[in-house]
C-alpha cells in the first residue's frame, strides 16, 4: 500500500474507556483523536477535552480528503482554518491531529514515525526525570530525589515555585546535594524579575543546570530584560510558545540554556521539525517537553544531533500511558524507540 496515493477518509474523536484507563482524576486527559484511511487507523492519545472538541467540530472536516503524506500542506490548511485563533488551544488541537496523521502514515508505510523522519533513527533516546509535584521542603524529599537519580536518568528536574530568595537557593542546593549532580529547576512561571535577580548570583552551574520558565509570559521583551538584569542566570523556556515567529527571535536574542518546547502544543511533529532546526541553527540545546512524550521520543530518535534528553514526567506520564498498549518505560536513563509502525502504541480497549 503506497501512502502517497492515500487520502484521509475519516476523522473522529473517541472518549477513552474509563474502565480501562481510569479511574480518572481532575486534569486527566480522556480523549483520542482518530484518523482513518484505506482500512487503517492512526491515533493520538490521550488528549484534553477542549482540543479534542476543536478537532471534532472544526479541524477534522478540514483534514478530509487531504493526502496522508502531505504533512506540511495539512498543517498550513489547519492553521488557515483557525486564522487568528491558531495559538494556544488551537495549536494544541492542530498538534494532536498532526500526530494522529503521522501515526496513520507510519502504519500505512509499515515504519515507525522516526523512520519516516530519518533514514537512520537512533534506537534509544536519553530521558531526564521531572517530578514537579514533589515538595522539596518535606522530610521525605531526600529519599525521593535519591531514588529517582538511582534510576539512571540523564539528570533530574524539580519545581521551585515563588518563595523567599534564601529558601529557593537552599532548596536548590539541597536537591543538587541529594542528587549528587546539578539539577534543573522549574519555576512554573512564578518567579518574576525581582526574585530571579536576587537568586541569579547564588545559583551556580554546579547546583542548577537551568531555571525553566521564571517569567509568567514567554516573550522576547521579558526575557531580553531578564537577561540584561541577571547576568549568569541559566534559563530555559519554550513550552508556552505557540508561534514560530515568537520562538525564532527569542532563540536568537535570548539564547536560553535549553529550549523546552512541546511537540504537540507547538502544532505537532510537522511544526516541531522546523523548531528543532531553528534552535540548532543558533546553537541552543533542545530538551523536548514531556507532555507529548511519545512524539518527542520519535523526534529525538530521528534528530539526535538536534534534540537531547526528553523530559519524562515521573507522576503524570505513567497515568497518561494507562490508556495505551505498547507503552514506553525508561530503563537506565533511556527509552527504546518502538519498532512497531506509526507512533508504536495503540489505545487499550
Amino acid at each position: 500500500m503506497d501512502p502517497a496515493d492515500t487520502v484521509i477518509e475519516r476523522v473522529r474523536v473517541e472518549c477513552l474507556d474509563d474502565r480501562v484507563a481510569g479511574p480518572y482524576q481532575a486534569g486527566d486527559s480522556r480523549f483520542a483523536v482518530v484518523v482513518e484511511a484505506r482500512g487503517e487507523t492512526g491515533v493520538f492519545a490521550p488528549v484534553d477535552e477542549l482540543p479534542a472538541a476543536l478537532v471534532a467540530t472544526r479541524l477534522g472536516q478540514r483534514a478530509l480528503r487531504h493526502a496522508v503524506t502531505d504533512h506540511t500542506g495539512l498543517l498550513r490548511g489547519l492553521l488557515a482554518e483557525l486564522g487568528p485563533h491558531a495559538a494556544g488551544l488551537g495549536r494544541w488541537a492542530v498538534g494532536a491531529l498532526d500526530c494522529a496523521v503521522w501515526d496513520l502514515h507510519g502504519r500505512l508505510a509499515g515504519l515507525p514515525v522516526a523512520a519516516l523522519l530519518s533514514d537512520r533513527p537512533a534506537q534509544r533516546v536519553p530521558v531526564y526525570a521531572s517530578w514537579l509535584s514533589l515538595d522539596l521542603s518535606r522530610a521525605s524529599a531526600a529519599e525521593s530525589v535519591k531514588a529517582t537519580v538511582a534510576e539512571g536518568f540523564a539528570f533530574t528536574k524539580w519545581a521551585l515555585r515563588d518563595a523567599e530568595a534564601d529558601e529557593v537557593v537552599l532548596l536548590a542546593e539541597r536537591a543538587a546535594a541529594w542528587a549528587g549532580q546539578s539539577v534543573a529547576v522549574d519555576a512554573l512561571g512564578s518567579w518574576g524579575h525581582r526574585l530571579a535577580a536576587k537568586v541569579a548570583p547564588l545559583l551556580t552551574p554546579d547546583v542548577v543546570r537551568w531555571v525553566e520558565g521564571p517569567l509568567a509570559r514567554t516573550d522576547r521583551a521579558g526575557y531580553s530584560h531578564l537577561r540584561g538584569q541577571t547576568e549568569g542566570l541559566r534559563v530555559a523556556f519554550g513550552e508556552r510558545l505557540a508561534h514560530a515567529e515568537d520562538a525564532v527571535p527569542l532563540l536568537e536574542h535570548c539564547r536560553p540554556e535549553a529550549f523546552t518546547f512541546d511537540a504537540v502544543w507547538c502544532g505537532g511533529i510537522t511544526e516541531a521539525r522546523s523548531w528543532l532546526g531553528a534552535a540548532h541553527e543558533v546553537g541552543v540545546p533542545v530538551h523536548l517537553h514531556g507532555r507529548a512524550f511519545l512524539p518527542a521520543v520519535h523526534l529525538s530518535a530521528a534528530f539526535p544531533d538536534m534534540a537531547g534528553a526528553v523530559e519524562y514526567q515521573m507522576v503524570w506520564e505513567p497515568r497518561r500511558q494507562r490508556a495505551l498498549r505498547g507503552t514506553l518505560q525508561p530503563d537506565g536513563g533511556h527509552v527504546a524507540l518502538p519498532d512497531r509502525p506509526g507512533l508504536g502504541t495503540a489505545v487499550r480497549q
